[in-house]
């Protein structure tokens, strides 16, 4: 018998798990019910939890550097692994003190501290993403939580949302099925339970609560796609969240232009197609310029077409795109199909897609309405898609990045119904990345201009996650 197997039975025995009727703390009535507060009685069953999350911990390959248990069930599991471990510990009060210092966490909270979050049972998640903001806002990075018990309600879903993995030693039904053989359960019981098991599969955080943003280096670090995660490391180590639009009909200009503007810049925005001397070395340079200077390759291509034509438009043709460009941009009005189209024809290559859910230009057609499908399309292909092109917030799952063009600082619009708005209104209202064009490219000093614009949407997202 494993060691986790043997603990999951001395927690049965110490009757952890019951069923009846139960209201848990998110409002929900339960016929099961798991109290862990118990097991403070039972020393040897708390240092084999602590043991158990050790591992999983390693199994994860996670870096922490202190650890806080989430008030009160936790606490004791998380002093057993601090001091067995040697890891530092910090506490979040369950309130502040009226009196002295009045902190809301006592230990190391030192700027850019990595924490674990250890929790005992989770529903909807709410407990750990009340915890993660408390911890965030004294400077810590929060990016994972280990819980005993995941009720397999909701918590991980809303706990990725505020940017956080959950990893758990036990789920309810492994635990409601190892009960089961252990004890005599009558088999209507089994089927009343395993249907409300299923029935109940979604428990939503009550009150609508707001989820903490995140800083770049925390959405690397949580992300599992690739693009994205890069793409995510270099804004972190650049401190630049500008991507620049070079729309310019000759090759020399544009490859001028990625040379003196890729020290300041994440992205590097191209329509190809534009150029009237266009060659086979163009894509070559942009790459060779894009590994000197740490920037992504964004084709603002715009597929819109059935599968078969978009797989020819992206891998074949004069252009070849998949071959040089990291990211490329696609309307939703074909359906999720164009997106399986890409991933065929992308195969081994890292790519990946943004869906246009907003332009910037007056007039635009989309609506609130196509947005929400736009959102639910890119939820259903995450491994592809890494985000949107839009004005306004699509999505708040951390692991979508929201890019927002028609950002101006010196024009409001031009005469073909670009509309503009400034660094600071724009990731105010969302955006993750801006994409500046004429704004810079057409600048007196394209330098000057990118390293304002740079700066200015850098310390926006920085305040702008201050604040949550």
């Amino acid at each position: 018998m494993s060691s986790r197997t043997n603990l999951l039975r001395q927690l049965l025995e110490i009757n952890i798990f019951q069923l009846g009727e139960f209201t848990l703390k998110s409002g929900l009535l339960s016929p099961v019910y798991i109290d862990l507060r118990g097991i403070i009685a039972y020393p040897n069953i708390v240092k084999q939890l602590a043991e158990e999350i050790h591992s999983r911990e390693k199994e994860a390959s996670l870096t922490t550097d202190v650890v806080c248990g989430v008030p009160y069930t936790a606490l004791p599991i998380a002093s057993i692994y601090s001091v067995l471990y040697q890891i530092p510990m910090v506490m979040k009060r369950k309130e502040a003190k009226s009196y002295g210092t009045k902190k809301m966490v006592e230990g190391i909270t030192q700027k850019g501290v990595r924490c674990l979050i250890i929790e005992d049972i989770v529903t909807s998640g709410s407990s750990v993403i009340e915890t993660a903001e408390v911890l965030r806002k004294e400077g810590l990075i929060v990016t994972d939580c280990i819980v005993i018990l995941d009720r397999q309600q909701g918590a991980e879903e809303n706990v990725t949302k505020a940017g956080i993995k959950l990893h758990s030693l036990f789920n309810i039904n492994e635990i409601f099925a190892t009960y089961c053989s252990i004890n005599k359960v009558e088999q209507p019981l089994i089927e009343s339970v395993t249907r409300f098991l299923k029935d109940n599969s979604y428990v939503p955080i009550k009150n609508n609560q707001s989820l903490p943003k995140l800083l770049f280096e925390e959405r690397a670090k949580i992300c599992n796609q690739s693009v994205a995660k890069a793409l995510f490391e270099i804004i972190a180590s650049k401190k630049s969240n500008l991507c620049v639009a070079v729309d310019s009909l000759y090759a020399k200009t544009l490859l001028d232009l990625a040379d003196q503007l890729g020290p300041h810049i994440c992205m590097l925005k191209t329509h190809i197609d534009i150029l009237e001397d266009f060659s086979d070395d163009v894509p070559v340079k942009l790459k060779e310029l894009a590994q000197k200077h740490k920037f992504l390759i964004f084709e603002d291509r715009k597929l819109a077409d059935i599968g078969n034509t978009v797989q020819h438009q992206y891998g074949n043709g004069i252009y070849k795109i998949k071959q040089w460009a990291d990211i490329v941009t696609v309307h939703g009005i074909p359906g999720s199909g164009i997106i399986e189209a890409l991933k065929s024809a992308s195969q081994s290559e890292k790519r990946s897609c943004v869906l246009i859910a907003e332009m910037s230009s007056k007039g635009t057609l989309t609506d609130e309405s196509y947005m929400k499908k736009i959102a639910e399309m890119a939820e259903n292909h995450q491994d592809y898609v890494i985000g949107f092109i839009s004005q306004h917030k699509v999505s708040e799952n951390p692991n979508f990045i929201q890019m927002s063009p028609g950002v101006n600082i010196a024009v409001s619009g031009d005469s073909l119904g670009q509309q503009y708005r400034s660094p600071e209104d724009a990731v105010s209202d969302g955006a993750d990345v801006i994409i500046v064009g004429r704004g810079i490219c057409s600048a007196s000093d394209v330098i000057a201009a990118a390293t304002e614009y740079k700066n200015r949407s850098y310390v926006a997202y920085i305040n702008r996650c201050s604040k949550c």
